[in-house]
């Protein structure tokens, strides 16, 4: 309503954080695991566990979704304080930590720690990433055996979940150049599996992921697998709402495929959602990122997200955004901007009635 009616200031509620950028990963969509390894990722660098709370600390607003991204966020030594501290201070109703399941061992044990000291009422959305079955999985992420490991992570993840009923296990598919020919069988041989949820997103060029103008994003065969993606969300009940959320989500980046110059959904990123980088950036997404997204440095503002919101450099971000220099299909931000627009909404809800 705030942002509608332009009355009062309101204040992101999705917020998705970079915990740290390194990665095991070798992956053709994206260079973060190829840092790690050529050393370009320095961890001395990233914010401390002190510097984040204090972040979280001066989020006294409550936030709709968090996303706790990487690199491979499992690498942080300080995923299970950070992610804790954003529960109990900031009372998400949707807590999303993917995952690329390289070890196992480690993140089903970082998992369970927080599900044993998280509020009941926190749901916490583990999705693993899958993008094919076997070789070609282990092709695209660059890395002999990650599908087997994937495999053995969400059976111990099934296992947490019976004793722990707030934890939701998801599987996550980058749909991209290398992986549009295969969907199909992707969906087919999870949704055999006791999952929670199987969702996609469309592999685009980043600045975060260093993917500027490599051609991963498959324009000419999107529209073919949207069917396949809308039948991986089943028909469970619970979730019903945001099944038809992403349902629309999917008939939005069909549209943007055919017109990717164009913003098909006004975008609300910088306004409703926004992205805190490893070192400490505030950036309106992880997309334009700290090169043409760059809010500001929390390091230099007292690690205070509201002094950087309501300034001038903001609102240049926000007006070239409003002003449509930039379009993108980006699943984070979408579902913010789909929430605050009408018209989605209204397809959203006869969506839920009719599914």
């Amino acid at each position: 309503m705030a942002y509608h009616f332009r009355v009062g200031k309101p204040l992101p509620d999705n917020i998705t954080i970079s915990i740290t950028r390194a990665c095991q990963s070798a992956c053709l969509t994206c260079d973060c695991g190829f840092d790690t390894r050529k050393g370009l990722v320095k961890i001395n660098e990233e914010l401390s566990l002190d510097e984040w709370l204090r972040i979280i600390g001066n989020i006294d607003w409550k936030l709709a979704f968090l996303t706790i991204s990487g690199g491979e966020p499992s690498m942080s030594r300080n995923l299970e304080a950070v992610a804790l501290a954003f529960a109990e201070q900031t009372k998400p109703n949707f807590v999303t930590i993917p995952t690329n399941a390289l070890t196992p061992e480690l993140v089903l044990s970082k998992v369970e720690h927080i599900l044993r000291k998280s509020p009941a009422s926190t749901k916490w959305h583990i999705n693993v990433s899958v993008d094919g079955i076997g070789e070609v999985h282990d092709h695209v992420r660059g890395v002999k055996g990650n599908f087997e490991k994937c495999l053995k992570t969400i059976d111990g993840l099934i296992a947490l979940r019976s004793r722990h009923p707030n934890l939701r296990i998801g599987v996550h598919t980058v749909v991209s150049t290398y992986t549009v020919s295969t969907i199909k069988e992707t969906v087919n041989y999870f949704q055999k599996l006791s999952i929670d949820n199987q969702i996609s997103e469309i592999a685009e060029e980043r600045f975060e992921l260093g993917t500027m103008g490599r051609p991963i994003t498959p324009y000419q065969n999107y529209q073919k697998v949207i069917p396949f993606l809308k039948q991986a969300l089943g028909n469970r009940e619970e979730g019903k709402i945001r099944r038809s959320l992403r349902r629309s989500y999917y008939d939005f980046v069909g549209k943007w495929v055919e017109k990717p110059q164009r913003q098909h959904v006004p975008c609300t990123a910088g306004v409703a959602s926004s992205h805190i980088t490893e070192k400490g950036y505030l950036t309106c997404c992880c997309v334009r990122w700290v090169a043409r997204g760059l809010i500001g440095d929390l390091r230099e503002a007292n690690y205070d997200v509201k002094r950087l919101w309501f300034t001038e450099q903001a609102e240049k971000v926000r007006r070239s955004i409003k002003n449509q220099e930039c379009a993108c299909p980006l699943a984070s931000a979408a579902y913010s901007s789909m929430l605050m627009s009408p018209r989605t909404l209204l397809r959203i809800a006869k969506d839920y009635v009719i599914s």
